[in-house]
């Protein structure tokens, strides 16, 4: 797998240190947990989410996107970063909510946040697991615990005092990670598109291709501002401003891949191309934390209903200027 160079340092190191380094170390080597309580500071906010960004690129295996989602709560509960990491609930049809863990989450606390009830955190040993057998080498795992009767480490007054920050966090940092993948599996489309021939020419110098390719790399950049843009704007969001970044990432993210799975044409449909592990890692983010068809369609209802200005404004558009 080629590497595709990245403008930031620390992301740059970011992709190296997960290449070299499996799980927890990647993780350690960059001392990304020490990070996490230092969020407001835009340093320590950019290499976090810089993190997740390489974390796609390089499809690597951590628990950084449930320590990232956790956060809020462990600095309430004081304590240590990256000893709790949080199951993200998803709505099944045939099964109802259903807890999962991304990412090798080893013997961390597990932290279980229910609107209306507070949060939970439960012992690794404590909670049943079920592996999830899917591509894009992410560990995922169902947990099953009962919190019936539980009394919450967190009532629900102060969990839920966090729980808007951390469902953005999570959100920013899932996108983050769609946009490491697309654009990983986008340059590997190019690079390509330069080597193979077809009538005796590169077939990146069809004017189609090229423009296929284009659109491809437009769709990364855009979640690429969105993103940056949610850093920026990560201490005081405009309301919903992180289901934005979450939605244009998931539909991006999955059109980059579609793009660039054109591109490589045939191959690029065998379990022998790396295709299909970036391009499912992409499917499995965009499920999580709200799909991109799922916002789409809710962050519409509330456009519709709340009256709130679709140019989205001046607060998103200015920050970052001065």
């Amino acid at each position: 797998m080629t590497a595709i160079a990245v403008d930031d340092e620390f992301t740059a190191a970011a992709v190296r240190a997960m290449g070299a380094e499996q799980g927890d170390a990647a993780l350690d080597a960059l001392t990304w947990w020490d990070l996490l309580p230092a969020l407001d500071d835009d340093e320590a906010a950019s290499a976090v989410i810089g993190a997740l960004r390489a974390q796609g690129r390089q499809l690597a295996d951590t628990p950084a996107l449930g320590g990232l989602l956790a956060q809020p709560h462990v600095e309430l509960l004081g304590a240590a970063p990256g000893s709790i990491v949080a199951a993200i609930a998803r709505r099944s049809p045939a099964r109802g909510d259903v807890w999962v863990l991304t990412g090798a989450a080893s013997d961390r606390s597990i932290l279980f946040d229910e609107p209306g009830r507070g949060a939970h955190v439960v012992e690794a040993g404590d909670v049943g697991r079920t592996e999830i057998e899917v591509p894009g080498r992410l560990s995922v795992v169902e947990v099953e615990v009962d919190l019936a009767g539980r009394r919450p480490d967190l009532p629900e007054a102060p969990a839920a005092a966090v729980r808007a920050r951390a469902a953005y966090l999570g959100r920013l940092g899932a996108a983050a990670e769609i946009l490491g993948a697309a654009e990983q599996v986008v340059g590997m489309a190019t690079e390509y598109a330069c080597v193979r021939e077809q009538f005796g020419r590169p077939i990146g110098t069809f004017q189609a291709l090229r423009h296929l390719l284009s659109w491809a790399g437009t769709d990364c950049v855009a979640v690429d501002a969105v993103v940056r843009r949610g850093v920026d704007v990560r201490r005081d969001p405009p309301e919903r401003f992180g289901e934005v970044v979450k939605a244009i990432a998931g539909r991006n993210g999955r059109r980059a891949c579609d793009r660039a799975l054109q591109a490589f044409g045939g191959i690029g449909f065998t379990a022998e191309h790396d295709h299909h592990l970036f391009h499912s890692r992409v499917l499995l983010l965009d499920a999580l934390l709200g799909s991109s068809a799922e916002l789409t369609h809710e962050l519409g209802a509330w456009l519709r209903t709340s009256g709130v200005d679709p140019a989205y404004p001046a607060a998103v558009m200015a920050a970052g200027a001065a």
